[in-house]
């Protein structure tokens, strides 16, 4: 649906959805690559540690803003928190599997491990290994779809759309933005006839 919308409130409405992309962007590209490059495994934690510190402030400031700001750009700010909330999900999923992975080999120590056939003995533990990878795999689509989403989303907001369905989730009141109707041959009518 097309909603009438000031240039302030295409770039409020922007804002959120470029934080979330930047926040993606950041943590899971950069930092991810830099660690995998000089640090050790475990300091990948950092990733969703400052992933979700980024999440959080865009739902702090939706509820900030919420009441303050216009609908659509409260609507674009609650789009935006719920794709972080996708994030946190597959964070929680990750995590879970690695609790799972870590209780098993306590239960079982070694029992994944495979021999190196080193000189030395050493062992190869395959279920961290897998359990990592799999883990990261949930966060690598989660973060591919929201990611996609986002980009749509930012184009979207330019051009004053929004799914209607979101009025459940952020009600419109009195003052919120005009309808202009649902694809773009009603949004053309609505201009002509304010030129009229």
């Amino acid at each position: 649906m097309h909603y009438q919308v000031t240039k302030q409130e295409i770039s409020a409405a922007k804002t959120p959805h470029h934080i979330f992309n930047i926040n993606v962007l950041i943590t899971h590209l950069f930092i991810s690559m830099i660690v995998l490059e000089i640090g050790q495994s475990l300091q990948l934690i950092l990733v969703p540690l400052i992933s979700s510190l980024v999440i959080l402030y865009l739902y702090i400031r939706k509820q900030k803003l919420i009441k303050e700001e216009s609908w659509f750009v409260a609507a674009h700010r609650t789009i935006a928190w719920r794709r972080g909330r996708i994030l946190l999900i597959s964070y929680g999923i990750a995590m879970g599997m690695v609790v799972v992975y870590a209780l098993f080999d306590i239960i079982f120590p070694g029992g994944l491990s495979m021999n190196d056939f080193s000189a030395e003995g050493t062992q190869t533990n395959l279920g961290e290994i897998i359990t990592l990878r799999f883990s990261a795999v949930v966060i690598f689509v989660a973060v591919l779809i929201t990611f996609m989403q986002t980009g749509i989303s930012i184009y979207d907001a330019g051009r004053g759309i929004l799914e209607p369905s979101i009025e459940k989730l952020v009600p419109r009141g009195p003052n919120a933005n005009k309808e202009l109707g649902e694809g773009s041959d009603e949004v053309q009518h609505a201009n002509t006839k304010k030129m009229d």
